[in-house]
């Protein structure tokens, strides 16, 4: 079977190896010039920066098997702390002055109030309800900043945070919970894309943005027997107008947040050493910072540090679209609020997606299952990619395996 991939990010990648494993023949059209969508890593000045993601959570042993690049990978070492900016103040997490803030009393009441999630509320809703105001605020703020730099009043906190609709108690389950280890690679996550494209050895077309699909199924006047649609869902919705309207519109229904990622180079000493920090309060410019050379060898020159400011998602996204100086700028303000600097980057960076991370609002089952069901009257067409099935680099990967199993049992 010829199948089209559309899209050469993560998922049209995974898509097309497990393809090509079932015996068919995966042709991936992508239309930047190098494949890995928001996965991808830049060396320059001594910097190892990322154009997305820093770390993945779970392993992808198969996946990196495929790529060769096993041995490649890294975990964080050093010191893992981690803040949180809350009422004004940066605090570690966790420590008895945020846990005191946070309402620590009503919060250890939460195994008395353990229901059963009913319907499908927003994060901040369940978690209020669950751990009292305080304590759920806070909890549903890192929650939302962390993994979708997103607003927990627009999360669905079922389909967001599956974990949620465990039966029980949150606070025994997440002591029960054994915490995923995070790697990357020695050469910046970007290897990894680069050598998967590598290994399928011509079947990816880079530069070449698909503007014409029809069934059953012709890209760009190439025919084809089957297709993965490997977009972002507002992409997915517009190629699909003119012959599946159904889908169109149920997909374009589906919202992802803007970003805009910060690399900032400094001498050493001027930055702390540790995992990062996340904005609870949504008065800073980054959602979430984090310091790459403090945990990951090779991300800074001898003698200098890196960090990388998130900036922008849900709740302001109009901060990822600032000129790059003002950008710059606000992001240095900030820093030099939580740590002191007092000194200039010596190098930086700025990376922009328009359509960064999905945000699972409630609701998000549905319009899904519409959107899939619409698809579903159309012959040998499946979806993969951060809209349907997850948004971290192991849920794309395991979306786009999955829809090549479809296609090809």
């Amino acid at each position: 079977m010829r199948v089209a991939v559309i899209g050469g990010g993560m998922a049209g990648l995974s898509a097309a190896h497990e393809l090509l494993r079932r015996g068919a023949d995966p042709v991936v059209f992508e239309a930047a010039d190098r494949a890995g969508g928001k996965v991808g890593s830049r060396l320059e000045q001594g910097f190892l920066t990322e154009d997305g993601p820093l770390f993945i959570a779970r392993p992808l042993d198969a996946l990196l098997d495929a790529a060769g690049l096993r041995d490649q990978v890294e975990q964080p070492r050093g010191p893992k702390t981690r803040w949180v900016h809350y009422g004004a103040r940066v605090l570690k997490a966790p420590s008895l002055p945020l846990l005191l803030r946070a309402g620590l009393g009503r919060a250890l009441l939460e195994p008395l109030f353990a229901r059963p999630l009913a319907g499908d509320p927003s994060l901040r809703a369940h978690l209020i309800q669950r751990l009292g105001n305080k304590a759920g605020e806070l909890v549903a703020a890192v929650m939302a900043a962390g993994v979708y730099a997103g607003d927990p009043d627009h999360l669905s906190a079922r389909e967001a945070f599956p974990f949620l609709a465990e039966p029980g108690s949150l606070l025994v389950n997440a002591l029960g919970r054994k915490r995923p280890r995070i790697w990357s690679l020695q050469r910046g996550l970007g290897s990894f894309p680069q050598a998967l494209a590598e290994k399928l050895e011509g079947r990816v077309r880079l530069g070449v943005a698909v503007s014409r699909l029809a069934p059953s199924w012709s890209v760009e006047g190439e025919p084809f027997e089957a297709v993965v649609l490997a977009l972002p869902a507002s992409r997915a919705a517009a190629l699909a107008r003119d012959f599946a309207p159904r889908f169109s519109q149920a997909a374009a229904q589906l919202r992802a947040a803007p970003l805009a990622l910060v690399h900032l180079g400094f001498a050493e000493q001027a930055l702390p050493r540790g995992f990062g920090v996340l904005d609870a309060d949504g008065a800073l410019h980054a959602v979430g910072t984090l310091l790459p050379s403090s945990m990951l060898p090779g991300r800074a020159p001898p003698g200098k540090a890196l960090a990388t400011a998130i900036c922008g998602g849900a709740r302001r996204p109009e901060i990822a679209a600032l000129p790059e100086p003002q950008l710059i700028e606000s992001v240095l303000g900030d820093l030099r609020r939580l740590f002191g600097i007092l000194r200039d980057p010596e190098y930086a960076r700025v990376v922009r997606h328009a359509e960064g991370i999905p945000q699972y609002a409630p609701g998000h089952r549905d319009r899904v299952r519409a959107a899939r069901e619409a698809l579903a009257e159309l012959p040998r067409i499946e979806l993969a990619g951060a809209a349907w099935d997850g948004v971290s680099v192991p849920d794309v990967v395991r979306s786009g395996a999955a829809a090549a199993a479809r296609l090809v049992p």
